[in-house]
This record gives structure tokens, sequence and C-alpha cells, in this order.
């Protein structure tokens, strides 16, 4: 039924009269054109969308039934972007179609994007708006398109509701929506402080971990729409000023630069989270801001964001001088500021002294040479520097004051004609080098087996007992000593294997050679394991044997301390200058004092007399000894009780004191004494060890 004239008549007055409201846009060929809707349409590939004439919905004042009652007709146009020629769009009325003032799609095609005009008019007046559309694909694995997406952000600890977005046109209201929810595009099994009410998903408590990608899926008939929303989460909104990191907002800082060069001053700051308010950080001279100076030479840098979190950032500020002048120097201060108040510091742009830096760099530089050539110094020479320290201010070792020797020399003895091209210059040190210049250069006391060893009960337990009388235990490792095992006694007693394993005696190892490759040359390396004070001194041949060598100078160092002092007239063993038996330089016989031997002959006469004071240079083994003839008085005895308290030295031959006697071949038949003097193996005669010393 047709309304009343009149009612047409006031409608159509009301419509013009809301029309005048609005203001135009633009005019062509007598039609108001709007140009491009606020409101764009993003869809995926196959989905339904409905795409609304924007006239109705905020730009008239009116609705499509009360234009359409009023005379005016609603026609839609399409064109690829503004400008391009729009053509009427032919509706299929089953993909795409014509409903009131929308136009469905269902589903849509990438070629459906582009710009959808909606006008209405009549033959007096005419109004056009165009409203866009996007129809994108997935991104490759993905269920969204990264440039459809909506944005949300959420404040750490707080709450947040995410929306299923522009789903309207799809949910029925008669019927709950069935919506399913995926983050990054799977299913996620949600903790109880999420909950999801009808089109939104609820997170009570906002964390860290909640940021990302979520996307709602409902289904609308056939199809399926889904909308994708990115979640931010940042820190709360900051109620504080920026805190200034540098310089320091409680005190003047010094920045010292060179006239002429450039200065550099920078300025670091925290903000935290204001929202999309960007950082606030700018420099003054006094109360000039910088681009109100007058000089081009200083300029601020660009703001640089050191680090950002959630919001939270830490950004500088530079201040450049180039070519400071005298002008340029004074007090600059950087401020800060935000919504919540502002906060400023100052630094005070100073002239370097040059001279102050000269000076300073020469002392360091002299203090730098002098340390690395004191260094280097006492690298080349510690030994030399710590035995002149110890001669002149050193102090003799008081754990060794009960001790009778400074070493015991541990060494195999093999006999001179056993020597070999080879290992002859290694055992002739062993034997005759080593022991000489320690005891009469540097006057130590060793103790020496072959020649001061007083058997008292086993051969190891009088070993281990003279090892503990002993300061230092000197082992010479020659080749022959490492054939023989010659360390073996001190693994056989448990007293002297103790000593080693403890530490109770430090050792001095001298390798005379080479002994890789030496049999039980393993147990050597497993002997020095075990020593705990352990020392290990090479000999190197005989360029070693110098006295000014590094060999004596390390082997002095590592023995205990003793101020040489000069060789007295009594103490010096020489024949030109001490009693009938001179120097007593004997490996294999008893050494003999002469102050005894002496005072023996002065203290009875007529014993003296029978001394011959013959000097017999005999070899045996190559080792030199002197020999002394007496006669035996009738009664059989020497005249002994008569010395006293002095002890008795005699340099007798060990084969004589071991009951040996050399074999000598005669025809006639010896009397028992002969006998006896001629045998291998029998003991001395009384006569005969009545004049050894109790002392050996």
């Amino acid at each position: 039924m047709k309304a009343p004239i009149p009612h047409l008549i006031l409608l159509y007055a009301t419509f013009t009269q809301s029309l005048k409201v609005v203001t135009k846009r633009g005019s062509a060929d007598g039609c108001t054109d709007w140009s491009v809707d606020i409101k764009k349409y993003q869809v995926l590939v196959g989905e339904p969308v409905r795409i609304k004439c924007a006239l109705f919905y905020g730009y008239i004042r009116t609705n499509y039934t009360l234009a359409q009652s009023a005379g005016l007709s609603l026609m839609w146009y399409k064109s690829s972007g503004p400008g391009d020629f729009e053509e009427p769009i032919a509706f299929d009325g089953s993909r795409m179609s014509k409903e009131e003032d929308s136009i469905w799609f269902r589903p849509t095609l990438l070629q459906d994007s582009g710009l959808y005009a909606c006008v209405i008019r009549n033959s007096t007046y005419c109004m056009k708006v165009s409203i866009s559309l996007t129809v994108g694909e997935n991104d490759t694995g993905l269920c969204y398109n990264s440039k459809m997406k909506y944005f949300e952000k959420a404040e750490l600890s707080k709450s947040k509701e995410i929306s299923c977005r522009d789903i309207e046109d799809f949910l029925l209201p008669t019927r709950e929506p069935e919506i399913l929810w995926y983050k990054e595009c799977r299913t996620k099994t949600w903790r109880p402080s999420i909950v999801f009410k009808r089109d939104t998903l609820l997170i009570k408590e906002v964390k860290e971990d909640d940021i990302g990608n979520y996307t709602c899926e409902l289904k609308y008939g056939g199809f399926v729409v889904r909308r994708t929303t990115e979640l931010t989460v940042t820190a709360p909104l900051t109620d504080k000023p920026p805190k200034l990191l540098y310089p320091m907002e409680s005190k003047l800082t010094i920045q010292e630069t060179q006239l002429g060069g450039s200065a550099n001053l920078t300025c670091r700051a925290f903000f935290g989270y204001s929202g999309d308010v960007s950082p606030l950080i700018y420099w003054m001279k006094g109360e000039k801001f910088i681009e109100d100076l007058d000089e081009n030479r200083v300029w601020e840098s660009d703001i640089r964001i050191l680090k950002e979190h959630l919001g939270e950032q830490e950004v500088s500020i530079s201040l450049i001088v180039d070519s400071v002048e005298e002008g340029d120097l004074g007090n600059y201060s950087c401020y800060v500021e935000n919504g919540n108040g502002r906060r400023h510091a100052s630094v005070l742009l100073h002239k370097r002294e040059l001279m102050y830096t000269v000076e300073l760099a020469g002392g360091l530089g002299a203090i730098l040479l002098l340390l690395v050539c004191s260094v280097t110094i006492y690298k080349c020479y510690k030994i030399e520097i710590m035995l002149f320290y110890r001669n002149h201010f050193g102090a003799e070792e008081l754990d060794g004051d009960n001790k009778d020797y400074d070493a015991y020399l541990s060494y195999t003895k093999v006999d001179p004609d056993q020597w070999n091209q080879e290992t002859g210059e290694e055992e002739r040190f062993a034997l005759e080098i080593l022991p000489d210049m320690l005891e009469k250069h540097y006057g130590y006391k060793l103790f020496i087996p072959d020649r001061d060893l007083i058997p008292t009960g086993t051969y190891i337990e009088d070993v281990a007992r003279c090892v503990d009388q002993s300061k230092r235990l000197i082992i010479v490792m020659t080749p022959n000593y490492v054939v023989r095992r010659g360390w073996s006694i001190f693994e056989l007693e448990t007293r002297l294997r103790n000593m080693l394993v403890t530490g109770e005696i430090k050792v001095i190892l001298i390798e005379c050679s080479e002994l890789r490759g030496i049999m039980n040359y393993q147990e050597v390396e497993a002997l020095k394991h075990t020593i705990k004070l352990l020392t290990v001194i090479k000999w190197h041949g005989p360029k070693c044997n110098k006295l000014n060598s590094k060999f004596w100078k390390r082997l002095q160092y590592e023995m205990p301390f003793k101020r040489i002092e000069p060789i007295t007239h009594e103490q010096a063993l020489d024949v030109s200058e001490q009693g009938p038996f001179g120097e007593l330089q004997t490996v294999s016989a008893i050494s003999m004092a002469a102050a005894t031997s002496t005072a023996l002959a002065t203290a009875h006469p007529d014993l003296r007399s029978t001394f011959h004071n013959t000097y017999h240079s005999q070899m045996r083994q190559k080792h030199y000894y002197r020999s002394y003839e007496y006669d035996v008085p009738p009664t059989g005895t020497l005249p002994l009780t008569s010395i006293g308290n002095q002890h008795t030295y005699c340099n007798i031959p060990m084969t004589l004191i071991n009951g040996q006697r050399p074999q000598t071949k005669s025809s006639r038949e010896p009397n028992p004494d002969e006998a006896h003097t001629n045998s291998a193996i029998l003991p001395l005669l009384a006569r005969e060890t009545s004049i050894s010393s109790v002392i050996w």
C-alpha cells in the first residue's frame, strides 16, 4: 500500500534536512563524494564477508529503509583504486549478492580486492562513499596473514580481554557461538587464570609469556571465519619521572677536554613505560637549548635506544663539540622528562692541562719500563740475586742445627778400569769432582758412605741413620746408577721412604746425562713423583765443571746456607803445611786428621822417632793415598793410653781394615802372623786394630 502523499512530502523534507547537517568533502557531476571510508575490510581468501554501505553508518542520519521510502535508490560500483574507472557491479545472486544496504561475498576470491562505492541518488540529489576490501592468503605455514592482524596491548600483572573482532554478521541471536581459540595457530592447554566468555578470551593476570598471536575460529554455514590478534605485553604504566644514569643527578661531573680537539658529552637515562609516548631527553647550556646556540660546532646526536624490555627503555643522547674553543667551556645540563616530572644533571666541560698529561704519561712509562727491566733481570739472574742476599743477610737453617752433615751423597761407585769413553766423564764427575768441590771449595760437610759409614747394625739401618743426620740428600743419577737401581735402598727401608714422601728431607737429584732410553728410566720418573721436596739439576758435561757455571750456583742455592770462611792453617789438609800425614785425599781409605797425628807424635817421642817420614805415592784404582810405617814396640801394642781423650785417626787402606792383603807368591812357609796378614778373609789381629779410632 502506498504512503499518503502528505506523509511522503514530510519524509522527504526530513531526509533532505538531515543531509544538510553533513559537510561535503567533494563533488563531481553533482554527486557528493566522501572518498574512502575509514573502515577497511580485510578477509582471508575463502571466507565470507559482508560489506555495508558506510553512508548509513556515519554520514547521514537515516537508514536504508527510510532512504528507499524517500525515493532514493542505492547503487554499487567497483574500481581498482582511488581515481580509477568505476563500473557497475553485476550481482549473480549466489557467490556475490546485494542484500539491502550491503554486499555479501560467499566466499571471497583474490580478485574481489578493490574499492566498492555505494551511491544513493534521485533526480535532484547524489551522495557517494567508497569502502576498501582486501582479500589475502595465509602466510606460509600459518593460519593468518601477518598484514591482516589486530593489535592489543596488556600491562604486566593486570587483566586483559581479547575479542574475536568483526564477527557480528556471523552470529545468531538465538544460539551461543562456538568459537575455538589458538595461540600461534596451535591448540593450547590454557592455565586456569584464562577463561572464555562468548566471543572473548579473558586473561586475569597477564604474564610475559602471554605475548603472541591469538586466533579465534568460528564456523558460519559451510565456511570458516578466522580473526587473529597480536598481544603485546608491557610493564605497568610508570608513575615516576625518568631516572638519570649518567651523569649522576646528585653530583657535578667534570669532563676534561683539550682546546682545538673535539668533546663528546653523553647522557644516559632510564624511562619507564609511558604508553606510546617517545622518551624526551635533551641538552641545554645554561638557559639555552643547543639548537638556539649561535655556534654550529655544537650539536646533539639522535636519541639512541640502548636497551628495551616490555616498553621500558634505556636511551642516550650525545652532545658533540667540534674544535673546542675557550667559549665552549662551561656547564652543560642534560634533561629528561615524561608526564610525571623532569630531572636534570650537569657536566662541567673543563680545559685539560697538557703538561700534566705528559708528565703522567712519562712517569707511568718510566715505572713500566723499570718494572719490565726488574722482572727481566730477576728472571735471568734469580739464583745470583738470591745467593747474594743469602750470603750478606741470610741466616743458617735452624731446623738443621741438630744434624751432623750438610748432605748425604748417594751414587754408584764404578772402578776406574770399568769406565768407558761414553760414561767416563759422568763417573769422574760423580766420584771425584762433585764431592771435592762441595767439601773443599764451598766448605760443606758431606757424608759419603764408602768413606764415612761405620757399621753398627745392618747396612740399611746404618744408611737410614746417616740420612737422618743429613740436611740434604744428593742423588747423582749416572747411567750406572740408573741401571743398577741405586735408589732401591730408599724404597726398601720404611724410614727412608717416609722421609722422601713427607718432605722431611729435601732431595737434590743431579742428572749427569740424557737418561731416556736407559734401562729402568721409567722407575726414575716414578721416583720423582714420590719425592715431596725435589729439585732436579742437569749436569751438561765438562763445561759445567767451571766454578762460575750455572750448575754450581744452582747447586749452592739448593744446599743449606753456609757462610764461606777462609780455610785456616789447621783446617787445610796440605802435605806442604801439615804433619807427616799430609793431605788425606782418599775414597777407599779412612781419612786422618793432621792435628791428631801430630799430637800423637809429640806425646810419644819414642814413637815419633820410629816414624819414617817417607812419602809413598801409590795408585790404587786411580785414588791416591799416603801411607806411613811404624815399628811396633816389643810389648806388641802402641802406647796409646797416654794420649788421653785425644782421638786417633789412621790412614789405612780399606783392604787392610777389611782383613785383606794383596796375595803375594812365596815358596817359603808363612808364619802365623804372615798367614794372617796374607789372608783375604781372616779378621785383623788385636795389634792391628789397637790403633783404630773409635770414630770413623
